[in-house]
Parts: structure tokens; sequence; C-alpha cells
């Protein structure tokens, strides 16, 4: 073999070699997922409606048009407008007792005042019991609760028994989950709205006869 020959060989030899080392470029595939752009929303749910969504929510259930605090529990308050008055006031309870607790003795104490004023004010008071304690056989705790507070009125501030009117309901109307304790105090609750006969009652009834002889 010539030289010649022999230099053609290398260098050829070299050319492959060199082919062999250069970096492939990787086109990705038309089918890879291209997600730099895209943003994905979840919608936020809100069951009630109340404008607290479910993961933030500690009482999922608040019925319609009822106020919230920032937890989407319905807190106590109190509402006065200048031509009428018009208000609610709520408690809330330890499992099995129908004590009230001193928390809500200023509250209230607004509530039995302002009636004790204005002799045209009358309220009407709800509680409820827990899913728990109907569970354990406490029915009488609702009206028990009720009770409490429309003698709270009528013995310090000595409100006629024919402006309250009482109802005690069971477990049927829940605000909250009774899965866990957190949650589950807002069902053991007192609501109370009282109004003025002078614009917002007519035909006003006790829910019973024996209801001036205290609990």
């Amino acid at each position: 073999m010539t030289n010649r020959n022999y230099r053609n060989l290398l260098l050829l030899a070299l050319s492959i070699t060199l082919a062999g080392c250069q970096t492939t470029e990787i086109v990705p595939s038309k089918t890879t997922h291209q997600y730099e752009n895209i943003r994905t929303m979840q919608a936020e749910i809100d069951s009630d409606g109340d404008g607290v969504s479910d993961k933030l929510d500690y009482c999922p259930n608040t019925p319609p048009n009822v106020m919230i605090d920032e937890n989407g529990c319905p807190p106590s308050l109190e509402i006065t407008d200048k031509n009428f008055i018009k208000g609610e006031v709520r408690a809330y309870y330890d499992e099995n007792s129908s004590e009230i607790k001193s928390e809500y003795f200023e509250e209230l104490d607004r509530v039995g005042a302002l009636m004790q004023k204005r002799l045209d004010i009358v309220i009407v008071i709800e509680a409820h019991i827990s899913a728990r304690e109907e569970k354990r056989g406490y029915q009488t705790l609702a009206s028990n609760r009720a009770e409490r507070f429309k003698n709270f009125l009528i013995s310090k501030y000595r409100v006629n028994c024919n402006r309250i009117k009482t109802h005690g309901y069971g477990a049927e109307q829940p605000v909250a989950s009774s899965d866990i304790e957190e949650t589950d105090r807002y069902n053991r609750r007192l609501y109370a709205v009282f109004i003025d006969t002078k614009n917002n009652v007519e035909n006003f009834n006790n829910s019973n006869g024996e209801s001036c002889q205290l609990f």
C-alpha cells in the first residue's frame, strides 16, 4: 500500500470518529404536554353560599340570610335602626348544659335593658341541641335553654312573659358538622330575635299559656 493510500484511509477513519462524537440535539416530542403557560384554577366550594369557602368554614350549613363571622358561623349581634328596632342575639352551650355562659351576660343584659325601656319590643327565642346530645336522650335540653333565657329576662328585667315566645328544637337544624367538638359547639345554640311591635309584628302570641311560670 502506498503512502498516499494509507494517508487517505487514515483521514477517512478520523472523519468517521469525529462524526460519532457530535452532540445530537433532542427535539421535544410533539405529544409532550407543555404546562408553562397553563394555569389551573380550582373553584372554591361554598356549600351554604355565605361567602366563606368550605375549607375555611367552621359552619358549612349556615341557613340563608344569616349574618356570619370570619369563620363562617353566626355571631352574636344587635341591630338597631332609627326607624324601628330589630336585632338578633346568639349564645352557645357546653354539651348537655342549659346554663348561660358568663361571656354572654353583657349582650343579654343589653337586650333585657332595651326590652325594659321599650315596652313595645317582643322577643322570639329558639334553642337547639346537637345530634350527639339527641342520641344521648337530651330531648328536653333545647326547651330548657330557651326557658332559662326567658327566665333571665323576667327575673332580672321584669319583662312581661307575654312578650316572650320560646321554641325548643331537636337536632334537625344543624349549622355545623357534629363530627368534631370544635364545630359541634355551634349546634348547641340559642338564637333570639327581638323586634318592636309597632313596625314588625302582628298578632304576637306566646308559645303556651303557662309561659309566665318561671322554669
